[in-house]
């Protein structure tokens, strides 16, 4: 049976024909590994290639490795990849006797909101002094910022609204850009209002 994947965060560009995967395999190894790996996150792209992201930080990619569900007693495991997909949640029944614990960067949402002191993500209301955050849709107060050689009048900063579009599954909420009356992340991906919130 697959384990959940997360997101595969990333802050470099990534090609448009890319789509994040939500199942993948339990264990994974190349032939020059010394032990198997955890699969984090995976990645499919258009021409069917599909990398696998480990915890810790390494990487499967094609048909150049072999997958695993279960192992059998004596099996060398990567005990950072174990841990971290252990403590994260992805698979409940841990070590027997032991409680771990850890949280993945960029999953939750910030606690700032990427509209905050943005220019661009912010729509004046006339007669100016109030503009809506195109990133939760939030009304917020608009003032001057940025001093003598950067100036430029955006919304304060704020906490999240309930209306923050959806995260992009490689960047999250990191390079929102507007585009006509929607949001799109900078590499090209149209992000949606979350279900049964409006704008």
């Amino acid at each position: 049976m697959p384990v959940y994947l997360f997101p595969p965060i990333t802050t470099s560009p990534c090609r448009i024909d890319a789509e994040p995967l939500t199942e993948g395999p339990r264990f994974v190894r190349t032939d020059r590994m010394s032990r198997w790996h955890r699969v984090r996150s995976g990645i499919r792209y258009g021409d069917s290639h599909t990398v696998y992201n480990l915890w810790c930080a390494g990487s499967v990619h094609g048909d150049s490795f072999l997958a695993r569900e279960q192992l059998p007693d004596g099996e060398r495991v990567c005990g950072p990849c174990d841990g971290r997909a252990v403590g994260s949640g992805q698979e409940p029944a841990g070590p027997a006797g032991r409680a771990l614990l850890f949280t993945p960067q960029a999953l939750a949402p910030p606690r700032y909101c990427p509209g905050s002191r943005n220019q661009r993500l912010t729509a004046a209301i006339p007669p100016g002094t109030v503009g809506q955050c195109l990133a939760c849709g939030d009304l917020h107060p608009i003032r001057a910022m940025g001093g003598p050689y950067n100036g430029r009048a955006a919304i304060t900063q704020h906490a999240p609204g309930r209306g923050l579009v959806a995260p992009c599954p490689f960047h999250r909420w990191r390079y929102l850009t507007p585009v006509g009356d929607a949001i799109e992340c900078s590499c090209g991906r149209p992000l949606n209002t979350p279900p049964g919130e409006t704008k």
